[in-house]
């Protein structure tokens, strides 16, 4: 499905279903983004409790394939918290590295690791190492980041205007963009988005 067909089945699918995806987005959001301070700087919770971020996309992949899903759903990775842990650590060391070099590649290689929460959450691909779940993802990414880019910044207009709201509209866009980028993500993990 084209980005504007993609848009307007999302459109749809969170009509009359907004809340539920609001407060699983805000909860993600609060406890990936929350960081500790020490010392000499701080580290980001979001990489210890990366799990969240997992369980968010197992929430959303519930959603968006009918399935039935809960808050709950967002702690329900926990038991792989090594593999999410080290998987987070090592993609924003790559990351972090690529952005040393310039930005630009540091955006790409962002981009290539766009499926790991995906991959993370889908019980066929329990067996992948971090390294393996990383390459896995840049493979599948290869050819779509451009594409992902672009939805991403389909949605940039909605956000400024949401500015003039004082953040209300976000409450509208927030489920809408997360259900487009999520289908958009899990059709090309499955192959139906080549």
């Amino acid at each position: 499905m084209n980005r504007t067909e993609l848009k307007n089945w999302a459109k749809e699918k969170v009509s009359g279903k907004r809340w539920p995806i609001l407060i699983a987005a805000i909860i993600t959001g609060i406890i990936c983004n929350i960081a500790i301070p020490m010392r000499n700087g701080s580290i980001p919770i979001g990489w210890v409790l990366y799990f969240v971020e997992v369980g968010f996309t197992y929430y959303m992949i519930c959603f968006i394939n009918d399935q039935p899903n809960k808050i709950e759903d967002l702690f329900k990775f926990s038991k792989d918290f090594v593999r999410d842990l080290l998987t987070s650590l090592v993609s924003g060391i790559f990351v972090t590295l690529w952005s040393l070099l310039l930005i630009v590649p540091g955006i790409i290689k962002k981009y290539a690791y766009s499926l790991v929460p995906f991959l993370l959450a889908d019980e066929k691909f329990t067996d992948l190492d971090v390294m393996s779940v990383l390459k896995k993802s840049e493979e599948l990414m290869n050819g779509h980041k451009m594409d992902f880019f672009v939805l991403q910044l389909s949605f940039i207009g909605w956000h400024i205007l949401a500015v003039f709201t004082l953040g209300l509209l976000e409450i509208w866009i927030v489920p809408y963009q997360k259900t487009a980028e999520t289908k958009f993500l899990y059709d090309i993990m499955n192959g139906s988005n080549a």
